[in-house]
């Protein structure tokens, strides 16, 4: 997996995560700040009319009064949206205080104090906010306020909420492009490092140390997305290509060892071929270390790498030439790589023997395990990749 996929496929989810949390909570804030607005308007006119009400003696006779009728009409048209407003005793008269007629709702009681129904709809299917008032005469004043506003409100906010979400999937693959370009640059001056061996005299070239954080950063994102990536791909029916990585991984796990104040790092990478193959053992000083590969079809070359490897580590480590000339012959195995008496040194399976070794010379403050770290991700062909250094 390239640099430039591991960095998208993970900023891109996470901006996304981030534009929808965003989205969502400000659309739930102004949909409440404006539902509670028309909802405290809608009361404010109930319980206003409603105090008139209950100062009178015949609320449905003064309040129909042309004048106090018309005076109730000119203040209920400075309340924005507001639909119909009227008095009201259950199974008796009704007294409309607006021009239009109200939309009679059947089931509304006298309630005991003045409070916010269930939201309604007017004759053309429209939003209403209602809200009734009693009169302390038993009867009740209703009012209702139009919800259009809140529905083009919430309409903008959708919008604008996947504007968001789409703008912040751009921006993301963008500066996914971006960082992807720098890194792979720094990688490419790393390699050139190497290829020379030794340092750099140019100011603006980017660093060992600023390197190998890089390395550390992808090397942690390529594992965390690549593990993703493999559980939503694994099926129930496998292939042989599954069942052969299943299997390197465990009968040919990495190796972190550490004997005689001599610590050992093997790194088996994803792109190994099926017979790639790693055996070490403790030896006088150091590490005896062999890798190879066994040719043939897939299935095949592993059982031979599996069974070279037991063979070579069934024995001393005095035989360790020996064992692996056998197994050479016995199953097939070409070694690219043997090694004894090793007390520090880096190797790969494929991969020019000089760059590798340079990168370890460049860096003699790395641990063995960070050291095949970075060898992983700088020369992530070369099937396997392994580190000796003093505990």
């Amino acid at each position: 997996m390239s640099v430039r996929t591991v960095i998208i496929l993970l900023a891109l989810p996470l901006f996304l995560f981030l534009a929808g949390i965003n989205s969502a909570l400000l659309y739930d804030e102004e949909t409440r700040h404006m539902e509670a607005g028309l909802r405290g308007e809608a009361l404010a006119a109930a319980v206003t009319v409603a105090e008139f009400a209950r100062q009178a003696n015949d609320p449905f006779a003064e309040l129909g009064e042309p004048g106090r009728r018309a005076a109730l009409r000119d203040a209920a048209h400075k309340i924005p949206g507001l639909a119909s407003l009227y008095l009201s005793r259950p199974g008796g008269p009704l007294l409309s205080l607006l021009d239009t007629p109200p939309t009679v709702r059947a089931g509304l009681a006298v309630p005991g104090k003045a409070r916010v129904v269930s939201d309604w709809t007017d004759a053309h299917g429209d939003p209403l906010v209602t809200a009734i008032a009693p009169d302390g005469h038993g009867a009740m004043v209703v009012a209702e306020i139009s919800a259009k506003p809140l529905v083009r409100r919430t309409f903008h906010l959708k919008r604008l909420s996947a504007t968001l979400i789409v703008g912040s999937a751009a921006l993301a693959v963008l500066l996914g492009l971006m960082v992807a370009r720098r890194v792979g640059r720094a990688f490419s001056r790393t390699r050139a490092i190497i290829e020379a061996r030794g340092g750099s005299s140019d100011d603006a070239a980017l660093g060992i140390r600023e390197v190998r954080d890089l390395a550390d950063a992808i090397g942690l994102l390529d594992k965390s997305v690549a593990s993703e990536l493999r559980r939503l791909a694994r099926r129930p029916e496998g292939g042989l290509d599954e069942g052969i990585a299943a299997l390197r991984e465990r009968h040919l796990p990495g190796v972190e060892r550490i004997e005689g104040g001599i610590a050992l790092s093997i790194r088996p990478l994803p792109n190994a071929p099926a017979g790639a193959v790693h055996v070490a053992l403790p030896c006088d000083g150091g590490w005896a270390i062999a890798l190879g590969a066994a040719g043939g079809q897939p299935a095949e070359a592993l059982a031979a790498a599996i069974a070279a490897r037991d063979h070579v580590a069934a024995g001393p480590a005095s035989a360790f030439r020996d064992r692996l000339d056998l197994a050479a012959r016995a199953f097939g195995v070409e070694w690219r790589v043997v090694a004894t008496g090793v007390s520090e040194g880096a190797f790969a399976l494929a991969a020019d023997p000089a760059m590798v070794e340079g990168y370890r010379a460049l860096n003699p403050g790395l641990s063995a395990g960070a050291l095949t770290s970075d060898l992983a991700i700088l020369f992530a062909e070369s099937g396997i990749v392994a580190a000796v250094r003093p505990a």
